[in-house]
């Protein structure tokens, strides 16, 4: 599916944006912390994987979260040009969406290049009043401070400057339901596509003058 966006940030860009494949808390709905794949979902990678291998993208942008890293690394094995970012992380509203400490993804994915990613725990844990240390990450919360559309969107429009600034034309962005719903609205670029992206769905975005 194509989308187009009059957004200047697509000028000479092919974008396509990608939702992660199935999450244990989309079956489960118990947001555990920074949850994996399931078996579905890796079986959703390995069908979009033949769409995804003729893309030829240059470089793919992901969420530090795991089902992204996991979903990014089925899609495009052995893609040498593979950045985490953390301005498309999911919106901040259950456990699910915080991330381990960038140094344990660093082991898992070592082909994901994570320097734009600040070491230690996730800055988001102090929107979780309930979050305690002896929890070890093994937990199922909603957010105290929850993000407002407007922090959202602010993400968008730091995720539109980040891509304009790449040199890559063909640019693979792979990320989550609610954050890539209100990314296409900032880009304006959803028309008759539904708002949220099905698990593993894969639309393109191109400039519209």
């Amino acid at each position: 599916r194509v989308l187009r966006s009059s957004r200047a940030e697509f000028h000479g860009k092919q974008v396509y944006i990608i939702r992660h494949a199935e999450g244990q808390h989309n079956v489960s709905f118990q947001f555990d912390f920074d949850p994996p794949l399931t078996k579905v979902g890796r079986q959703q990678v390995q069908h979009q994987h033949e769409i995804s291998k003729t893309l030829d993208v240059d470089v793919v942008v992901v969420s530090p979260l795991r089902r992204t890293l996991q979903t990014a690394a089925g899609l495009f094995p052995g893609h040498t040009n593979m950045v985490a970012f953390e301005e498309i992380r999911e919106t901040l509203t259950e456990s699910c969406n915080l991330r381990r400490p960038v140094e344990d993804a660093m082991k898992d994915f070592p082909h994901v290049d994570f320097h734009l990613i600040e070491i230690g725990k996730d800055k988001a844990l102090e929107r979780f009043a309930d979050y305690s240390e002896a929890k070890a990450f093994n937990f199922d919360i909603d957010c105290s401070s929850p993000e407002s559309v407007r922090e959202i969107h602010e993400r968008c429009e730091k995720t539109l400057k980040f891509i304009a600034s790449r040199p890559e034309k063909k640019i693979a962005i792979v990320s989550h339901a609610a954050f890539l719903a209100e990314f296409m609205e900032v880009c304006q670029a959803r028309e008759q596509a539904s708002r949220y992206l099905e698990n593993c769905e894969i639309r393109m975005i191109q400039f519209r003058a």
